[in-house]
């Protein structure tokens, strides 16, 4: 998949999930007065979505074994045919024991391991790690501030879920919008790192606008302004870093990375809020102050990362040409 066709699929397959956010934000602020008995209706979307997957893997499997006559109607040697019965008939006659073993997955935990061996072998993974860690780092960050602003501000618990579903939506609505009609085309355009640059930019300028004006306005159009940018344009490119990977590093580096590095990420900043709103007596002016040598960590990493991915995409375009 070359970054043109895979910049489009992102966006499409983003808006799914963005069109989820949006829903249940919709209906969050209609029905804030439920308060915690809304955790029920969350976790009714998350079976459909467990029984969801079932059916594409039904589906999956079906559409393998559909596509297994098409083989018939090719010319086949003789002697081929044979050797595939032989080889049927002796799978057959394996032990149950035998067959449990040899279609045994790998567990998760080795698979973490071998992820994180991948990681630690490749330059480019360890700088990818580097670029997502951050990008939890500070989403974590500017979440807790978002949180602290709105609870200073907002006295009931039923509006300050009013208040924060009513912000998804806002941020919901321009998100979809921008990955039905802009992802692609930036993209394309821009490249990808400047689509890697823009959301560590776009924190650094939240960082500065929350030091100097820290009210529930500034954090609602900060906090808009940011994840647009996160989900339209940084995400897809996020994702085209493991285009140009191995299937190995693929599949098991970004599984590591997603299970560990980013729920690190959050872990460290949820430590280092804590630490600051201590020490700084919650001052959210001096502790948006301390996102900033992050921020900037995080845009020379997306600029080194997006130069090595064209050069990475340029040299496998030419060796498979």
């Amino acid at each position: 998949m070359d970054n043109e066709s895979g910049s489009r699929l992102f966006g499409f397959v983003g808006a799914g999930a963005t069109f989820g956010q949006l829903f249940g934000s919709l209906f969050a602020t209609g029905m804030a007065w439920l308060g915690p008995y809304l955790l029920l209706f969350a976790a009714l979307m998350m079976e459909f979505a467990a029984q969801s997957s079932k059916m594409i893997n039904k589906d999956l499997s079906n559409s393998s074994e559909g596509l297994r006559p098409l083989r018939k109607t090719e010319e086949v040697d003789p002697q081929d045919e044979i050797n595939e019965v032989d080889v049927h008939d002796h799978k057959e006659s394996l032990p149950t024991a035998s067959k449990s073993m040899v279609d045994s997955a790998t567990p998760r935990f080795w698979a973490l391991l071998d992820g994180f061996w991948l990681i630690w072998l490749s330059n480019y993974l360890l700088c990818v790690s580097l670029f997502l860690w951050l990008s939890a780092v500070t989403s974590s960050f500017f979440y807790f501030q978002k949180v602290t602003v709105i609870a200073s501000t907002v006295i009931t618990p039923t509006g300050r879920r009013r208040l924060f579903a009513q912000i998804n939506s806002f941020i919901a609505v321009f998100i979809l919008a921008g990955q039905l009609t802009l992802t692609g085309r930036i993209l394309t355009v821009a490249g990808i790192t400047a689509a890697l640059c823009a959301a560590p930019l776009t924190a650094l300028l939240n960082s500065v606008a929350i030091a100097v004006s820290p009210t529930y306005v500034a954090v609602a159009i900060s906090e808009t302004v940011r994840k647009v940018v996160t989900y339209v344009v940084t995400r897809p490119g996020r994702e085209l870093l493991f285009t140009v990977v191995s299937q190995d590093e693929k599949y098991k580096a970004k599984v590591c990375i997603d299970v560990l590095v980013q729920r690190f990420g959050d872990a460290t900043a949820a430590g280092m809020y804590k630490l600051l709103h201590t020490t700084l007596d919650g001052k959210i002016t001096h502790i948006s102050l301390y996102a900033l040598p992050v921020c900037i960590l995080w845009v020379i990493t997306g600029l080194h990362l997006g130069r090595r991915q064209t050069q990475l995409a340029k040299s496998q375009n030419v060796t498979s040409s």
